[in-house]
């Protein structure tokens, strides 16, 4: 069975994220017995799928600085949508795992508020 290279990169980005989750983005030891939930940032993907379609469309022959990326304005534009792929596998990286710091910070957060009594 072949697969693409954008399937390739999906792979990639999915491995990616299963590492990034490991991290330390995650609350400490002690904090992890709470058992706050998880999700999959599907609307993340999303996100950047529509980032990743506006940027590829950005492709202007006449910049220069973006016809140096080839020979021919079809060379350019090729180059061009494989930077911007590249691109989009870090930026939806990058972004899940910063919601995910956030998230866990902010669940701490209120989850001290609610043993100080802050809800009572």
């Amino acid at each position: 069975m072949k697969i693409t290279k954008r399937q390739l990169r999906r792979i990639i980005k999915e491995e990616k994220a299963k590492v990034l989750d490991e991290q330390d983005d995650m609350p400490s030891l002690e904090r992890r017995a709470h058992h706050w939930p998880r999700v999959d940032w599907k609307d993340v993907g999303e996100l950047v799928d529509k980032w990743h379609d506006a940027e590829v469309k950005a492709f202007d022959k006449g910049d220069p600085s973006m016809m140096a990326m080839g020979d021919t304005a079809g060379d350019a534009k090729t180059a061009w949508k494989a930077q911007v792929d590249d691109a989009a596998i870090d930026l939806e990286n990058e972004l899940t795992r910063r919601i995910r710091q956030l998230a866990y910070k902010t669940m701490e957060e209120f989850t001290d508020k609610l043993i100080n009594g802050d809800y009572s």
